[in-house]
């Protein structure tokens, strides 16, 4: 859209507004944290996905890099500012990621302390959170937005599949990290800073529709 265009030449997500950024506690993106479970199967430790939700080389046997963290919630649940921030990207085309949101903010300094301690320091103090295969985007690239506001719903855009709805959940150091394995250098695992539930997966298939 041409106000989106215009944000970004304008500036939004660049160095004026890092620095301008305070520092926030965090908020978690979803009300309910729970790992999505894109179908089971018997093995000999109990069931298993097909195809992890977690972050890291973690699909196809360690071959496939997932950039993120799945969260299972059917279609049109809030999504929320994980922090207070400038939404630095709202799109609604992206071939993989479909509708997604960017939001950049700055942790506060003993998160920031915690990061580093397990190798996944921040550039500049800045993190980027990145919301996929939305169905709805309440947001504007340019736009600032305080923690808890929000900013979207879940859906199945892009490459989600159709059957397994979820929120694809990334914290990025740089706008844009890369794809695949390439790209996790860049990324920090959501799991380091926020508690997502794999105590009960959810089995998408046979929710209630």
């Amino acid at each position: 859209m041409a106000w989106a265009a215009m944000a970004t030449a304008n500036g939004a997500g660049g160095k004026d507004n890092a620095a301008a950024l305070q520092p926030s506690e965090l908020t978690p993106p979803l009300e309910d944290m729970n790992v999505r479970w894109d179908g089971t199967e018997a093995s000999g430790s109990g069931m298993k996905t097909f195809d992890s939700p977690r972050f890291g080389m973690v699909r196809d046997g360690g071959a496939r890099a997932h950039t993120g963290v799945d969260l299972d919630a059917p279609v049109g649940t809030p999504i929320f500012a994980v922090a207070d921030g400038v939404i630095t990207l709202a799109r609604y085309n992206d071939p993989m990621l479909g509708s997604d949101v960017l939001l950049m903010f700055r942790p506060t300094a003993s998160m920031l302390t915690y990061l580093a301690s397990v190798g996944s320091a921040a550039i500049d103090g800045v993190l980027f959170a990145n919301y996929a295969h939305l169905s709805a985007v309440f947001v504007e690239t340019g736009q600032r937005v305080a923690r808890g506001t929000m900013i979207g719903r879940t859906g199945t855009s892009g490459n989600a599949d159709q059957k397994y709805p979820h929120l694809h959940f990334e914290i990025r150091k740089t706008r844009f990290p890369g794809i695949g394995a390439a790209g996790l250098g860049n990324r920090i695992d959501p799991e380091l800073m926020f508690k997502v539930d794999f105590s009960t997966p959810v089995e998408a298939v046979t929710r209630p529709k």
